[in-house]
Formats: C-alpha cells, structure tokens, sequence
C-alpha cells in the first residue's frame, strides 16, 4: 500500500480529521532508509525553496506532515532534504559533476513543521543517475540535534524505489506526483515516526 491509500485510509479512521487512530491500532511508521554518500557538506541552506534564481526544470512542490504513530500531529520538528538536481547531480565534492551543476538550485534546505505538523519544500523533480536509477529525495526529520529518522522519498510516476530501499516496505514512502500546470508538479507524504 502507497503512502497515499494509507492516507485514504486514515480518513476513514479520523487521523485527518484530528481524531485518533482507532484504540489498539497504529500508523505504520515511515521505514528507515540510506542516507547514501552525499549527505551535504558546508554551510547548510536554512530555506524550504531550493529555486533560488529563474527555474529551469519542472518544480515539485513537496509537502506533508510529521505524525506520531497514534496519529497526532508532531510539530516543531526539523525536516532536512537534499538531492541530485534533474540531471542527476548532488552539490557534494564526492559527485564528479560539479562543474555542471545548476546555479539556480541550492541543493538541500530545511523547514520545520507547524502546529499542525505540516511542512513544505519548492525544489526540482530530482533526476536519475547510474548508480541510483531510483529518482529519489533523501530526508531527515531532527529534533533539535537529536536525528529522529533517515529515509527516502520515491515517486510512483517515475517507477517507484526499483527494489533499491533499503526496507522491504518501500510503498510507505513512494509517492504520486501530480500535474499542477505545464512546470509544476505537487507531491504529499505523511512522515510516520
């Protein structure tokens, strides 16, 4: 089951509607994954949007929540993102493309979530590349220095995780996109820990 019919399904139970989860049952959490060689390096990029100049690619506008396996909301946590830009590039001295790399993008950033423990980035739809060729999104979800979790995002559209998470239940963190307009693109998930 994909994040979003386990979201389907919370409805059903009242978890979106503020309600908890139904007595005796939890949310499944969100499965660790890889934190992979290109963790970024240097002074980190304190922002929700990764565009920093005129976008040259197609926009994902990614956003979700922080629940607690009950399903109450967990706000004031710090989500960290990074990932290689469309061409399948990170900002990282270990990647042999840093002399292609796009000057717009930033790479990586950060948003902490909300009372209602929502948060959201703006950044590109990230691309393939050899080694990987599960177009994915690294994150870490902190709370205050503490790391709660590591994982990926992988996207439905563009073929899922491919048998590359590190967890057998990768459906819980693939994703669908969809089409806003001829650039944009939005993507949902609930981040269970």
């Amino acid at each position: 089951m994909n994040r979003r019919k386990l979201v389907q399904s919370a409805v059903a139970v009242g978890v979106l509607s503020g309600l908890p989860v139904a007595a005796g049952s939890e949310l499944p959490k969100t499965p660790r994954d890889f934190t992979g060689p290109f963790y970024p390096k240097g002074p980190r990029n304190k922002k929700n949007d990764l565009i920093a100049g005129e976008p040259q690619a197609e926009i994902l506008h990614l956003s979700g929540r922080v629940l607690a396996p009950n399903g109450d909301p967990r706000p004031g946590l710090l989500v960290d993102i990074w990932q290689a830009d469309p061409n399948g590039r990170y900002k990282h001295p270990r990647d042999s493309g840093q002399d292609s790399l796009m000057d717009e993008f930033l790479y990586w950033g950060e948003a902490l979530t909300n009372a209602e423990a929502r948060f959201r980035f703006r950044t590109y739809v990230p691309g393939r590349y050899a080694a990987r060729p599960a177009q994915h999104i690294h994150y870490k979800v902190w709370s205050n220095t503490q790391e709660l979790l590591t994982s990926q995002i992988y996207f439905d559209e563009l073929g899922g995780a491919r048998g590359l998470a590190r967890s057998q239940r990768a459906a819980l963190q693939t994703v669908s996109l969809e089409r806003i307009d001829d650039d944009n693109f939005g993507a949902e998930l609930d981040i269970v820990i």
